[in-house]
């Protein structure tokens, strides 16, 4: 455990120190810390898909995908939450029975293998 804790130390000062480092560093332990970033991110982008379809039943309609960051600073003051973990503004995607919050993933681009989204469905209305 203690040449852990020294290696885990080392790794800091190196990244404080030496700025040369840092991009060697973060390459080597992406692995082990790029799955917890995608993680929380679906979290928010499931509460964030949760909040439109609530929108959607109280208002009567979804948000207008025109006006999508808009409504994003509406419902979300803080800059953080309407971002993605690579600050990208989340995505709207509307189906007829669903819909899906999207994000261009690290490389910010989009329709590229590391976008993902999140689908949350729609209740269906009687009468439809």
């Amino acid at each position: 455990m203690r040449k852990v804790l020294l290696l885990v130390i080392l790794g800091a000062l190196a990244l404080y120190y030496i700025p040369e480092s840092r991009l060697w560093i973060l390459d080597m332990s992406e692995p082990a810390w790029m799955p917890v970033v995608v993680w929380n991110t679906q979290e928010e982008m499931k509460q964030v898909g949760r909040d439109v379809v609530n929108h959607e039943v109280t208002m009567g309609q979804l948000p207008n995908r025109r006006n999508w960051e808009d409504w994003l600073d509406w419902r979300y003051p803080m800059e953080e939450l309407k971002l993605d973990a690579w600050r990208s503004p989340y995505r709207l995607q509307v189906w007829a029975d669903s819909i899906a919050i999207i994000s261009y993933g690290p490389d910010r681009e989009r329709n590229t293998e590391d976008d993902f989204q999140v689908a949350t469905p729609r209740e269906r209305r009687r009468g439809r």
